[in-house]
């Protein structure tokens, strides 16, 4: 019996992601750029963002997300949840990704230990940009 073919998942891109949540600019260039990470305060940028790999990632948090992840955790909602919220909020641009074929694990936040890694806590209520929340 044959799977049917799923369809594209459409991302809206990180830097309209990052601008809404956070306020943060970010101007569309080939490689990684430095940004003040929006999750906890600080006065020298630790976070970095991708505008051709469509992530954004800080190294003193270990988190790594793309625009459907950061909008999962602000929202605090689903997967499908987020994709419908980002195609109300951005519409159709963005990127065409194949969507997770169910059983194999997605990439999201990673936090926690693990090989390589310093456990630390994000600090989720902190913002150091404007946001629409209390």
């Amino acid at each position: 019996m044959s799977r049917p073919r799923s369809r594209a998942v459409v991302k809206p891109p990180i830097s309209a992601v990052l601008q809404h949540y956070y306020s943060i600019q970010v101007k569309e260039r080939a490689g990684w750029s430095k940004i003040l990470c929006p999750l906890h305060v600080e006065e020298n940028p630790s976070a970095s963002v991708s505008t051709e790999k469509q992530r954004w990632n800080c190294f003193v948090c270990q988190v790594s997300e793309d625009s459907i992840d950061v909008i999962m955790r602000e929202e605090k909602i689903g997967f499908r949840d987020a994709q419908a919220w980002a195609h109300a909020r951005f519409g159709g641009s963005g990127e065409d990704v194949p969507q997770s074929v169910q059983g194999q694990p997605g990439r999201g936040v990673h936090t926690g230990s693990g090989p390589g890694r310093r456990s630390r806590q994000v600090r989720p209520g902190v913002r150091r940009f404007g946001s629409d929340w209390a």
